[in-house]
């Protein structure tokens, strides 16, 4: 079975009078289907543009994905054309007391309804709408919603290229945290919008697709970074080369209605525990054969750097096992705090994997010695980075708290003395030591800081060991207040 087999997509390109948003659905289409790109099977991949995108189509495309898909499917959506907003403004009734007057003349309480609140509400807007059809033809947030309640996979992709995108994904879609599936360890939902509320997403002058599809589709071919030699695309890709280029090159074009530079940001928003793979590249896990090829034979010659090339080439391709057993024989593990600290992790991605003891106590032993090794040369990162890992382990194995506390002040201190203040490593061990030592409101502090600072690989990463710690140490209740100010400022 392929890795592609049970991985699904749906399409929309509306058309009307933005032409273009045909193209781009046209081009995802084609790169997701490439078997040298994507590849995903062309019968997983469901296509509707121009007017088969009106409303019954829009609808229909989700209810065949239903269809298709199962708990282990990965399903993308993707949108291209216009969204738009509205206001519901509610009433309440209130009790018009009469005067005085009017009360010895018998008048009675007059009942009126004034305004309660207004509500801000998101549609998509389909082929062949218009002001005067609306009611009947868009595709409201909450319809969407209900669309993606209905699909059973747990990993879930939207991809929404259109104007008012940020009210789609922060409010209108609120509830898709609800999904009738039931989120599981997993799984994830990312949802990553071309632009702000207030915002339009823009195609540049003469560019054949919109700016955030074309840059979509240069991470979807690899053509993000140079060398690209991951062997797969995914999420974090899309989002990391997106909010680094739609904003830079909006900016370098004049609207011409405000003779001022265009602004164009995108918003995501996701609850997850995986890094999604939108797509494989067969061709970089030969290249990185190829330095195994070259590495490999002379491994106990290698240098540091070169072992450490050799070891980052077998976990591209899987080889994980391989590399820690490379690590275990080779004879200047045992005397490096750089090498045990990476063997420690190894162990420790294992352990969280599988829950096998036998891989918590190799990981807890690695950097038990990696931190005496760094303690005497004075490597200030190398102990704060050990320590954390081990204040991390002993919870998590239900080791002495005692000692758990221990290495959290251990390693505060430390990182809390490193030169580099904007350190991210020095600012994620800050936070999470805190959590150890109950003193959630300063660790907040700290990872305020981490989410200004951080890319979005490194706030997964601090995320996952912030909501681990909390959950064994506190509670698992997802709404907790310090559960949602984690979710709301390393997931968003």
């Amino acid at each position: 079975m392929s890795q592609t087999d049970n991985m699904y997509a749906l399409i929309i390109g509306v058309g009307d009078d933005l032409p273009y948003t045909v193209i781009d659905a046209q081009k995802i289409y084609d790169t997701l289907t490439d078997e040298t790109l994507v590849g995903y099977p062309k019968e997983n991949v469901i296509l509707v543009t121009n007017e088969k995108a009106d409303r019954d189509g829009i609808l229909k495309g989700f209810d065949e994905l239903r269809e298709k898909t199962n708990e282990e499917s990965s399903v993308l959506f993707y949108y291209s054309g216009h969204g738009g907003t509205y206001q519901i403004t509610h009433e309440k009734e209130v009790e018009k007391e009469p005067s005085f007057f009017q009360r010895i003349l018998g008048k009675k309480p007059e009942i009126k309804k004034v305004p309660a609140k207004t509500e801000h509400k998101f549609f998509l807007q389909p082929h062949g709408m218009t002001a005067e059809n609306y009611a009947e033809k868009w595709v409201t947030a909450e319809e969407l919603t209900e669309k993606v309640n209905a699909i059973k996979s747990n990993k879930l992709v939207f991809l929404l290229d259109c104007c008012h995108a940020e009210g789609m994904t922060q409010v209108g879609l609120d509830h898709m945290s609800e999904m009738a599936q039931q989120l599981n360890d997993e799984g994830g939902v990312w949802v990553l919008s071309s632009c702000q509320d207030d915002q339009k997403s823009w195609r540049l002058p003469n560019a054949e697709n919109s700016l955030f599809t074309e840059c979509l589709l240069e991470v979807m071919t690899g053509q993000h970074k140079r060398p690209f030699t991951d062997t797969h695309v995914t999420i974090t890709d899309v989002v990391e080369h997106i909010f680094d280029e739609v904003p830079k090159r909006a900016r370098e074009v004049l609207d011409e209605s405000t003779k001022k530079p265009i602004e164009q940001k995108p918003f995501a928003k996701f609850q997850m525990s995986e890094n999604v793979v939108l797509g494989n590249f067969p061709k970089n896990a030969e290249g990185h054969e190829a330095t195994i090829a070259r590495l490999e034979p002379d491994i106990k010659e290698l240098g540091e750097r070169s072992l450490l090339e050799l070891l980052d080439a077998m976990e591209a391709v899987g080889r994980t096992d391989d590399a820690i057993a490379i690590l275990e024989k080779h004879k200047k593990t045992k005397k490096d705090a750089d090498l045990l600290n990476k063997l420690g992790d190894l162990y420790k991605v294992r352990y969280l994997a599988k829950d096998f003891e036998k891989d918590g106590q190799a990981s807890l032993e690695c950097h038990q010695n990696a931190l005496k090794i760094a303690t005497k040369d004075d490597d200030q990162k190398q102990i704060f980075l050990n320590a954390i890992n081990l204040a991390f382990l002993h919870l998590m194995m239900d080791l002495s708290e005692k000692d758990m506390r221990g290495y959290a002040k251990l390693a505060f201190n430390t990182a809390e003395s490193y030169f580099y203040e904007d350190n991210v490593d020095k600012l994620g061990t800050m936070a999470e030591a805190n959590i150890y030592l109950n003193n959630l409101d300063l660790a907040k502090e700290y990872y305020l800081k981490v989410a200004k600072e951080a890319g979005i690989r490194k706030k997964m990463q601090i995320y996952n060991d912030a909501a681990n710690a909390f959950k064994v140490l506190f509670n698992e209740n997802p709404k907790d207040e310090f559960m949602v100010f984690l979710n709301e400022n390393l997931l968003v």
